[in-house]
């Protein structure tokens, strides 16, 4: 595991970015005296010089001070000053993003005992003083309010908001209700996130179909109703009002920007297949929406304008300035923005800020970068970086510097030096690569501003490293670290240093950073180096196909050879149209002529899928002569057998094995698996010496959280299979099938795990599960911890009935991630619902092949499904398809993912 010593990414940019600002004033400390103010370093003494630290800039030096008043104020006896220190401090640590900290200081201002910030101690805080709600101090409710911003932070959003309205009730007509109000949004607002991105690809569409702008807006309708009360406090400080309104009017900017994509996305499939009347009802919704949102924009910008500009100079007052520039730059309203930043730079100098200087100078750079003022926006680009590396020397202001690494390299290209570009980007990599735990693991609101903020260093390096000719001296220069390695570890092995090489090597990491997001959590375990294929397997070749604006570049790892690249001159804007198209007739549940639509009829037209299958392989054929055709000839000299590919983006829902020759599919000659990265990889050949399988499942018609769930009722048939070809093996149906079963079963150490039951994979890890016999839930995580008790070791863990989101992309990853989290080396399961009745006899044969002692895993999988195609070709479903290959709706959407072996 990686951990670091300080979790330090800083909110308060993140916050900006997010529009999820909260008030950055201290709320504990009012003007009374305290008798205690004689010397020096009286409490009072103590605690003001806390908040001058604290409104410069310097965090650190605020926390020290505030500890040493609040044990100042214990020493004296003062219970009530000591509670506002701790509580002063706990901001201070949130600001540093140490949330366990910061959640520790403040149950310890609550008076609990050894706190650990658990749910238990959390849950009884909140039992206790619900129970005194009526007669909380101000104090105790602004603290419930800093504690309720630190479990958001923590993902903890329920119980987030159940602090928070609590705070909020004991507050009363205070000032400070403003700030609760504010903070009550940003909560509903990370909800409304994880509400939306819940949605599958039919339910968005279903919005969009009925033109329910309403619909479209109701998982923020709560947040927006917050922030409008947040800006409505009479009483409340002025930078509370505009911070409430600054994340309302991003919050309709980001909201607004969503839908258009969404909409984009199905009109571009429905013109395919010439749907006029869907194309008109998304364009009415997306005008009926624009329309009402811009109403509101404008508004908010009318008042944000003049307050904003009024505001006392202080720390807040900056990030709310470059939280309004950062929008009006998205927005495309670049004219305003450079008196803005101008006026928060001045402010920042004159408060001696270095951390908000380096903001403002480095957005100031962005601006002039997106007005063509290239020159300029590299010159202050530097000059963000120079202050950003100084204000290391003190803390750790590692966040920020990557940022301006990044965009320096993005102006060295647009300018035409390539190296100093690629050494811009490999020193953003690798600061990224330092922090891998902090930039995942700390603020789980921020889930999906990888996508935006991190995953481009990666590509963008990796595009500039495939187009150089650097010269192999240039090229040892670069040091691009894993995180297992240290500097003096990586030069003592002599690490090869080559352009595939180093590119590979990106690609591998930014995968894992991909899991270490989704899951929000740096587990990973990692290998030291980069693993070569040649150390696993001789008869395998690892394809990485990487995805590039104006190219698709494949490398090519074969044992024993150097790395081979393949360049296809192909934009991704028509890559992405291509996998698009496949995914629309192949599993789009929202297109009338998806094979998924097509058969899940009960009287399915042959005609119907007979044109859906020549639909389907030219296009299958034409992603063959991308990944495989220019690399034929190797393969075949090498005597490769299995092909294991590391896909990224909209690539990972295709079904390689389906891949087409024109002839044949890529499973009739190849094994197939797919794999997160090589360096997850434990390539350990599964025992099978009186190997035993724990083979559970539910047959029956459930309920689960009020939604029904169909019977499956072949899979009593299924499990019976596996006890009879695996006599060791446990068996548990229905009833018998519950998570405490499970872990009880677990201790008699199953290598394989067989679960055939509904669940589902989606990009949200917290929409990932499986049902079970009790009519309950497992969730991914629940499912981890259950595999990962000591002393269990699961080798296969196989998801039978199970699926991926319908249209999410990142959704393999929660089938990737199942493996990696739960300890298990590989994972079988489905992209589409299979039928129960094909699923029984598939894993029959699954089984089956796995009992030979020579197959590998991925040999097993190839068979059984060869197997199935040898069936369809000999008896196919309809007459109609008698002279078709095999559609592969029916057989290709197992994948294995993880260890092959």
């Amino acid at each position: 595991m990686i951990y670091k010593k300080y979790r330090r990414l800083l909110i308060l940019i993140f916050s900006a970015l997010l529009g999820l600002l909260s008030s950055f004033t201290i709320p504990a400390w009012s003007n009374s005296l305290s008798l205690h103010t004689n010397a020096a370093t009286s409490p009072l003494a103590l605690a003001k010089e806390g908040q001058q630290r604290y409104n410069a800039g310097d965090l650190e030096a605020a926390v020290k001070l505030w500890q040493s008043a609040a044990e100042a104020y214990q020493k004296v006896g003062d219970r009530e000053g000591m509670t506002k220190s701790l509580i002063d401090k706990s901001q201070a640590l949130q600001d540093l993003g140490l949330y366990p900290k910061a959640c520790n200081t403040l149950l310890q201002a609550f008076a609990i005992k050894n706190p650990d910030c658990s749910q238990t101690q959390i849950d009884q805080l909140y039992k206790t003083l619900a129970q005194q709600r009526d007669s909380l101090s101000l104090t105790q409710a602004i603290g419930l309010h800093s504690l309720g911003d630190v479990l958001r932070r923590q993902g903890l959003l329920p119980k987030s908001e159940e602090v928070l309205q609590l705070s909020l009730l004991s507050i009363a007509q205070s000032p400070q209700k403003s700030a609760v109000l504010l903070s009550l949004g940003n909560t509903e607002r990370t909800q409304g996130n994880q509400i939306r991105d819940r949605w599958d690809y039919e339910e968005v569409t279903d919005i969009i179909d009925r033109k329910s702008v309403s619909d479209a807006l109701a998982p923020y309708q709560e947040a927006i109703n917050h922030y409008i009360a947040a800006a409505k406090v009479t009483s409340a400080p002025a930078i509370t009002k505009i911070q409430a309104q600054l994340n309302h009017f991003q919050l309709l900017l980001e909201t607004q920007k969503w839908w258009d994509d969404q909409t984009n996305r199905r009109i571009t499939s429905w013109s395919r297949f010439g749907e006029s009347k869907l194309i008109q009802r998304a364009k009415d919704f997306v005008s009926q929406l624009k329309s009402q949102l811009n109403q509101d924009v404008q508004a908010l910008q009318n008042q944000i304008t003049p307050n904003l500009t009024a505001l006392t100079p202080s720390r807040a007052a900056i990030y709310a300035q470059i939280n309004y520039a950062e929008s009006l730059m998205q927005s495309g309203q670049i004219n305003n923005v450079e008196p803005l930043l101008k006026n928060a730079l001045q402010q920042a100098r004159t408060l001696q800020d270095g951390r908000a200087e380096t903001y403002v100078i480095g957005y100031l750079g962005k601006l002039y970068s997106q007005q063509g003022q290239l020159s300029q926006a590299t010159k202050l680009t530097r000059q963000a970086l120079l202050l950003a590396q100084e204000q290391n020397i003190n803390g750790d202001a590692r966040e920020i510097t990557y940022l301006w690494q990044s965009q320096l390299g993005s102006l060295l290209r647009k300018q035409g030096d390539p190296k100093g570009a690629i050494a811009a980007y490999t020193a953003a990599f690798n600061t990224l690569q330092s922090l891998r735990s902090d930039l995942n693991a700390n603020n789980q609101d921020v889930q999906f501003d990888f996508l935006q903020e991190v995953k481009p260093v990666y590509l963008e390096l990796v595009d500039l490293l495939l187009k150089s000719n650097l010269s192999d001296e240039e090229l040892n220069s670069l040091i691009v670290s894993n995180p297992s390695i240290n500097r003096e570890k990586a030069e003592a092995k002599k690490l090869p240093k080559n352009r595939l090489e180093l590119a590979r090597r990106v690609i591998e990491s930014l995968q894992l950073a991909e899991l270490d997001n989704f899951f929000q959590d740096p587990c990973s375990e990692t290998a030291d180096v980069a693993v070569q294929i040649d150390s696993i397997d001789s008869h395998t070749a690892v394809i990485y196909p990487i995805v590039l604006p104006d190219r698709l570049e494949i490398i090519l790892s074969s044992p024993g050879k150097p790395l081979q690249e393949a360049i296809i001159p192909i934009s991704e804007q028509d890559i992405n149209q291509t996998l698009d198209r496949l995914y629309d007739y192949l599993d789009n549940v929202t297109i009338n002529n998806s094979a998924r639509n097509i058969l899940s009829t009960s009287n399915p037209d042959p005609r119907e899928l007979q044109e859906n299958l020549q639909t389907l392989l030219p296009t299958f054929e034409r992603i063959y002569s991308w990944l495989i055709k220019p690399f034929e000839a190797q393969l075949d000299s090498n005597q490769i057998n299995n092909l294991v590919f590391v896909l990224n983006g909209r690539l990972q829902r295709v079904p390689i094995a389906a891949l087409y020759n024109g002839q044949n599919y890529l499973i009739e000659k190849y094994s197939v698996a797919l794999v997160p990265s090589l360096q997850l990889i434990d390539p350990q050949r599964l025992e099978r010496k009186q190997l035993k399988v724990l083979a559970a499942g539910v047959s029956e018609q459930i309920q689960v959280q009020g939604e029904f769930f169909a019977a499956l009722v072949n899979v009593p048939e299924e499990l019976d299979q596996i006890k009879q070809t695996f006599p060791a093996s446990q068996k548990l149906l229905n009833q018998q099938f519950t998570a405490k079963t499970i872990e009880k079963q677990l201790k008699s150490n199953f290598p394989v795990v067989h679960l055939a039951t509904h669940g589902l994979f989606s990009s949200n890890p917290q929409k990932n599960f499986i049902v079970t016999g009790d009519g309950k839930s497992i969730s991914i995580n629940e499912l981890s911890t259950l595999l990962r008790e000591p002393g269990t070791t699961v080798e296969l863990l196989v998801l039978s009935a199970c699926e991926t989101a319908t249209g999410d992309e990142r959704a393999v990853l929660g089938l990737a991630g199942m493996a990696v989290r739960s300890g298990a080396r590989s994972t079988l399961a489905t992209l589409w619902p299979v039928g129960d009745a094909s699923t029984a006899k598939f894993m029959g044969e699954f089984y089956q092949n796995l009992k030979k002692p020579e197959a590998k895993q991925v040999d097993a999988l190839r068979n059984s499904q060869l197997s199935l195609l040898e069936s369809l070709k000999a008896n196919p479903p309809f007459p109609e398809l008698k002279n078709l290959p095999p559609h592969p709706y029916y057989w290709s959407s197992y994948v294995l993912v993880g260890n092959w072996q």
